[in-house]
């Protein structure tokens, strides 16, 4: 299996995680816990913002996000999550998860398509980071498939907390 090959693999478990995680009622996916700072809905918009940067950075082209899927999401059009208050992250709500859940199909689809051409000397290549550069699978391991898992493990809790299941309750059950 190639290295890029690899990587669409486990993006795939944490795509498919995410869009798993837009069942809900509009209540119980900005659901923020006393205490707490992001909801479900959050995780869904924050991620899907992170990829798509990581994704512009990495390919050259354009973000997906646009202020027609600010509007159609009723969502920001500027920021993406980071370096929000509590207060702010929890202001946050999402207009129409079905829009949301349109963008974020955009923006994995690139991913993949991206993935599918990408070669060994490709992951290797260095690119612009906060703190300098890192490689393209540095970006796409650190940003994506770590950061994601974690926002996974807290829509995990979200749910738990309020009853539902975990998103992807049946994997590995067929």
């Amino acid at each position: 299996m190639s290295t890029a090959a690899f990587i669409k693999a486990n993006l795939a478990f944490v795509h498919a995680a995410l869009v798993d995680a837009r069942n809900g009622t509009d209540d119980q996916l900005h659901f923020v816990p006393e205490g707490g700072s992001h909801s479900i809905a959050w995780c869904l918009w924050h991620t899907s913002r992170v990829e798509d940067l990581v994704m512009s950075n990495v390919t050259g082209q354009p973000p997906v996000w646009s202020e027609e899927w600010a509007d159609k999401t009723g969502l920001p059009f500027k920021g993406f999550g980071t370096n929000m208050s509590d207060d702010e992250a929890q202001d946050v709500h999402v207009g129409s998860i079905a829009a949301l859940g349109e963008y974020q199909d955009a923006v994995f689809a690139r991913t993949n398509d991206y993935l599918d051409g990408a070669s060994d000397e490709e992951l290797e290549r260095q690119i612009p980071a906060r703190d300098g550069t890192e490689s393209v699978g540095e970006a796409i391991s650190l940003h994506m498939m770590g950061h994601f898992n974690g926002h996974r493990g807290e829509i995990n809790t979200l749910r738990g907390m309020q009853g539902m299941p975990t998103v992807m309750a049946a994997q590995g059950t067929h």
